[in-house]
């Protein structure tokens, strides 16, 4: 024992990065379902220095449909936020478009379809989430997006981030 030292073993530098604990990212990805994720060239997208960096990007978030979607909704948002993602209401100041809607509203779907129409038309990188995309995923609108469902939204960083890639 050298002196001046607690009793307790002083752990080696070495060997900190083989600690047990392991980031909230890491954890997310080795829990539950995979999301479907794709990245795709959607448009053109300016490359601007910080664009580049994980986390910096604008995120719109639109919810239709149940009270348990808007709750969802704010729960990735706040999510996205504290990765470091700026939330914003203008669409048009966003990178990527994440949509959150419900099977049980017929007009919310309708929106929804509409919304990632015109995301597309955009240029607009979109992930979808909530039920309908979950409950359909071959529904054509839907091709070429990224998915998050229900039981999947606390990997929505993740996601979001191999989307943008």
């Amino acid at each position: 024992k050298r002196m001046g030292l607690p009793d307790e073993e002083l752990e080696d530098i070495e060997d900190l990065g083989q600690t047990p604990e392991v980031s909230r990212l890491a954890q997310l990805k080795a829990s539950g379902p995979v999301p479907k994720v794709i990245r795709k060239n959607v448009g053109n997208h300016e490359v601007v220095a910080d664009s580049i960096i994980p986390g910096t990007q604008s995120v719109y978030v639109k919810t239709w449909g149940c009270t348990h979607n808007s709750s969802d909704s704010e729960y990735m948002a706040g999510l996205l936020n504290e990765y470091g993602y700026n939330i914003t209401d203008e669409s048009s100041l966003a990178h990527i478009w994440l949509l959150n809607s419900c099977t049980v509203k017929n007009p919310a779907e309708d929106h929804f379809r509409n919304a990632i129409e015109e995301g597309r038309k955009k240029g607009k990188y979109v992930v979808v989430a909530g039920c309908v995309s979950q409950a359909a995923p071959k529904t054509p609108y839907l091709q070429g997006l990224s998915v998050i469902g229900v039981q999947q939204i606390d990997r929505v960083v993740e996601v979001v981030e191999e989307t943008l890639k």
